[in-house]
């Protein structure tokens, strides 16, 4: 659907001249984009009005997006699917914000919050295969994606010690972007030993048949 519709908006702009043919392709990735944030970002409304926590909903949102925009995290192959896992993801971090007493969540929110630091510090940033970084912007993000954690972390202790029900909600969208960026880290770092292994294994067959 967002496909359709981006491809839809780029071909009545080439038809009226407003873009160039050439560059239709930049065009569509961009509106597709565009299409899939206004998409999450009303599921986030909706989320938020259905659960009765509409400001819980647009604060997850902006941790979510900012986040994602930093360290990367996992992306489903189809909008539709991926669309469908922010919905999933969104509606447990507000049934728990909503359901689960604040008193219990003490040792919970020591868990989310080390284990969430571990997988920053570990793995981020992830790339996504749209957007390449660098060596110099991998180093530049990896700074701020500690920087904020660190920044979240803080603010999710100090608002623990006030018994504030919003912990839960900064604890758990902590962990569901931790859990994102980890299933992409460690993809990232089993390809990466299977290339070693394969480019190895080249180089000693080039050994031998030179020896022989």
């Amino acid at each position: 659907m967002i496909s359709f519709l981006s491809r839809s908006v780029v071909r009545s702009l080439i038809k009226n001249d407003a873009i160039e043919m050439e560059k239709a392709e930049v065009y569509q990735y961009g509106f597709e984009i565009l299409f899939s944030s206004i998409t999450t970002f009303l599921i986030a409304v909706l989320s938020g009005v259905l659960l009765h926590c509409f400001t819980a909903a647009m604060l997850f949102f902006v941790i979510f997006a900012t986040f994602r925009q930093i360290c990367g995290g996992y992306h489903a192959n189809h909008y539709w699917s991926c669309n469908l896992l922010f919905l999933l993801v969104i509606n447990a971090v507000l049934v728990v914000y909503r359901f689960f007493p604040t008193d219990s969540f003490t040792t919970m929110h020591y868990i989310f919050l080390s284990v969430s630091l571990l997988i920053i510090c570990a793995y981020a940033p992830v790339e996504n295969e749209n957007k390449p970084l660098n060596a110099k912007q991998v180093l530049l993000f990896r700074k701020i994606s500690r920087i904020i954690a660190i920044l979240l972390t803080v603010i999710s202790c100090l608002i623990n010690i006030l018994h504030s029900p919003y912990v839960k909600l900064i604890d758990s969208t902590f962990l569901a972007i931790s859990v994102s960026i980890l299933v992409v880290g460690l993809k990232e770092r089993r390809e990466y030993n299977e290339k070693c292994k394969e480019e190895h294994f080249e180089d000693c067959c080039e050994s031998r048949c030179k020896k022989c």
